[in-house]
């Protein structure tokens, strides 16, 4: 009986010592999948367009003035405007398959059915496909400029990642070509 007492406090004490003791989950910061080198070209291309917009919205004191710039500045400047006012008519190309994003960061002309058969669609989309890649060519040029790591990272890995920001920026849909050349939708 006393051996039973004393086995009932040992357990109760083992009991209390497991409820004493606390567990700490170990923190788990996710921060997605993307390198160091994506963070920051990415944060180039904000930086880019912060620019821009802050540009865009500056006003010169005094009449016929403007606000000094260089000319790649404004090469600059024109190139992510022009990519924000040709974004809905991409998209719409995008949808109608007529255009992927290819694995070097450009726009690839994927040739639909209204693509072959209408004639000044084809011209629009010629047209807006030439602008949107020498516009990212413009701003790829830019971010390497000023991001010292994109600099020094090869022509393919800078391509790949321009490649993901694109992709990652598109619409559900997009035909996207993988980096051995195959073309899939976006899920």
């Amino acid at each position: 009986m006393i051996k039973l007492k004393y086995y009932i406090l040992f357990i109760a004490f083992i009991f209390l010592v497991f409820l004493a003791c606390s567990v700490q989950v170990p923190e788990f910061n996710v921060t997605g999948e993307k390198t160091s080198l994506e963070n920051q070209v990415l944060g180039a291309y904000q930086q880019i367009e912060s620019d821009t917009w802050v540009i865009a919205s500056t006003r010169s004191i005094g009449s016929g003035q403007t606000t000094p710039m260089s000319t790649r500045r404004r090469q600059v400047l024109e190139a992510v405007q022009n990519r924000k006012f040709n974004k809905d008519e991409i998209d719409e190309f995008k949808k109608d398959r007529t255009v992927g994003e290819n694995n070097k960061g450009f726009l690839t002309i994927l040739s639909s059915e209204k693509y072959k058969t209408d004639d000044n669609y084809r011209r629009i989309v010629d047209q807006v496909v030439k602008e949107e890649n020498l516009d990212r060519e413009v701003v790829y040029e830019r971010i390497v400029a000023i991001n010292q790591s994109a600099a020094e990272a090869g022509q393919e890995e800078r391509d790949q990642i321009f490649a993901k920001l694109n992709f990652d920026n598109s619409p559900s849909g997009t035909m996207i070509q993988k980096p051995d050349g195959e073309w899939t939708e976006k899920k």
